[in-house]
């Protein structure tokens, strides 16, 4: 195994990778604990998404919290369109303008989150300006790593068309293999990435029977992350995971996942 410390991955390219899988998993806890690994030796640029309007906790998991959302950028922007302060080309023109001030910025790396909804109603407009953020602001950074929202509709909508690694989280239920499969489908149809990976988290006792289901649907499974009393303790307590000690075993393995990764690239 190649450490990320020691071998840098050129990246020719941004590399864009999902987090995806059915509510309740761990995607967010996944996504934090990626981004310590990525950002450990500060090598890549890294800009985080939390997308999950529903339920944003990506932010609380890394004890960063942007000022400012997707969803108020759209809010003010049609505001300011209905008040006339500005015409809708000048908003156009300087759409990237408004979502890096929107950005929040640690040490080691960046955070942007699409925010929850102030009306009733679908996340499809929120989504819509998620997925022209994903493709205008990705570019300024090695790594983007999103978290999204739980199930499918952020891929059968094209939301996170361009990504280049569709990362598939489930735990060790049926009902979860089930959802990784499907998304692994519509992931193919409605997504331009070529690559894919499954994780099994909070496994614990014989889960040959999940291992199996997930082989036969030819899904590569690349990492089993054990059930962990300390993770659930800072989850409880709202602590960044972050935070987590070096020699964490499921923090080790998290290690290991993201160097199956990037070495794919």
């Amino acid at each position: 195994m190649i450490n990320v410390k020691e071998k840098k991955i050129i990246m020719v390219t941004t590399y864009v990778i999902a987090v995806v899988g059915k509510g309740g998993v761990g995607k967010s806890i996944i996504t934090a604990l990626l981004a310590k690994a990525i950002s450990e030796n500060n090598i890549y640029k890294l800009l985080l998404i939390d997308a999950d309007p529903a339920y944003p906790h990506l932010s609380v998991m890394l004890n960063l919290k942007p000022k400012k959302s997707v969803e108020s950028i759209r809010s003010e922007i049609i505001q300011n369109t209905l008040q006339k302060q500005k015409d809708v080309k000048e908003i156009a023109e300087n759409i990237d303008f408004y979502v890096y001030n929107a950005i929040e910025e640690s040490k080691s790396f960046s955070l942007l989150s699409i925010g929850q909804p102030e009306d009733s109603g679908c996340f499809c407009p929120s989504n819509t300006l998620l997925k022209k953020v994903i493709e205008s602001i990705s570019r300024d950074f090695d790594i983007v790593l999103i978290d999204c929202e739980a199930g499918l509709e952020q891929i059968s909508r094209k939301v996170i068309e361009n990504i280049d690694y569709l990362l598939i989280i489930t735990d060790i239920s049926l009902r979860s293999v089930d959802t990784a499969v499907t998304i692994s489908k519509m992931g193919k149809k409605f997504t331009k990435s070529e690559k894919s990976g499954v994780i099994i988290n909070k496994s614990e006792g014989n889960i040959s029977n999940i291992i199996e289901k997930i082989k036969s649907h030819g899904l590569d499974l690349i990492g089993v992350i054990p059930r962990d009393p300390k993770i659930s303790e800072l989850d409880l307590n709202a602590i960044p995971m972050t935070s987590i000690g070096q020699n964490n075993r499921s923090y080790q393995k998290i290690k290991e996942i993201l160097n199956t990764i990037l070495l794919i690239n």
